[in-house]
């Protein structure tokens, strides 16, 4: 924001106004000085002081009035663009200040409204594994039953009560995210160590389902050096590969694939899954946001993992995008910058 302008005109108009008092101090002079020339210098000069004092404030007080204008109208939160012609002589620093006042005044609003949205969702994805449980309890307790029904019961239960970990687990990472208290161990690592061993222990997973999960590395044994934290990358694949396990069919496939391209290291973890409506992808990584909200609550999911992998995928200055067609499949591809490049 350039404020030249304004302190030029302001200097001006003070260097005219000063012209102006000095002379007439001068014409005081003349007059006073015959009768006593001490008194009329001394007087002169007191006069032309305090002229030229009140003449800059009151210049100083004209040129500003604006910009008391719209803090009056920001303190009584009544401050928008429309505001402008509020303001008598709106001068190009004032539409500039404006500018810069309500970008920031947007940006607070989109954060409370976000916030807002964020605490509704938090409060109802919570609500609702409590109120099933309650419901649980209250429908076991109406009358006597056996030994598996109440067993059942707490089955149900306990899966409530894993979701709703899950879920306290997710935001708790999210808010420490927020307020940068989640601090990233970078060291050097191999990340086709890392694919693989998120794989092994996926196995199991995707054979109960009957899908085949695989991993297709193509490179050499120091194709995947990177530097970045371990533990976060192996929390980044769980999610995805979970996440494509829990959309695909029986007999589907998973395929986690990892390359270097243009010094660039890609990894994609791709399904023949459900797939996502293209009017969705846009809004994948929101916070609780499912395309088929009953199945992902009915299969575990929080509506917070993409969310989490996107962070994830920042916070090691790489790239995440989505690619999907509805009844064929889904491909997630991963950016990273290799060890020799971190």
């Amino acid at each position: 924001m350039n404020f030249s302008s304004l302190k030029g005109r302001i200097a001006l108009k003070a260097l005219e106004t000063g012209l102006l008092f000095f002379v007439l101090s001068l014409g005081l002079y003349d007059l006073l000085r015959p009768s006593n020339g001490f008194f009329a210098f001394v007087f002169s000069a007191f006069v032309f002081s305090v002229c030229i004092f009140l003449s800059v404030y009151i210049i100083c007080a004209m040129e500003l009035w604006p910009f008391k204008k719209l803090s009056e109208l920001g303190r009584k939160d009544r401050l928008g663009r429309e505001s402008l012609p509020a303001v008598a002589e709106s001068t190009e620093e004032v539409r500039e200040v404006l500018d810069v006042l309500m970008d920031l005044k947007d940006k607070k609003d989109e954060a409370l409204l976000s916030q807002k949205r964020f605490l509704a969702d938090a409060s109802h994805e919570m609500r609702s594994p409590i109120t099933i449980m309650k419901g649980n309890i209250e429908i076991a307790l109406r009358r006597d039953r056996g030994v598996e029904e109440y067993k059942g019961v707490l089955t149900s239960n306990l899966e409530e009560i894993d979701r709703l970990e899950r879920l306290v687990k997710d935001l708790m990472f999210l808010a420490r995210a927020d307020s940068s208290e989640l601090i990233l161990n970078m060291s050097p690592m191999r990340l086709d160590e890392v694919i693989e061993s998120v794989c092994e222990g996926l196995g199991p997973l995707a054979d109960t389902k009957g899908i085949t999960l695989s991993f297709d590395n193509r490179g050499d044994s120091e194709h995947g050096e990177m530097t970045g934290d371990r533990d976060r990358l192996v929390q980044l694949f769980i999610n995805l590969v979970e996440n494509a396990i829990r959309y695909t069919g029986q007999g589907g496939r998973v395929t986690v694939g990892m390359s270097r391209v243009a010094g660039v290291l890609k990894a994609t973890v791709e399904d023949t899954g459900m797939g996502i409506p293209q009017a969705e992808l846009v809004k994948i990584f929101d916070r609780f946001y499912r395309v088929d909200k009953a199945r992902s609550r009915e299969a575990g999911g929080t509506g917070l993992g993409l969310c989490i992998c996107k962070w994830i995928v920042d916070a090691h200055k790489g790239g995440i995008t989505i690619e999907s067609e509805e009844g064929v499949g889904t491909k997630v591809t991963l950016m990273f910058l290799p060890g020799d490049a971190a």
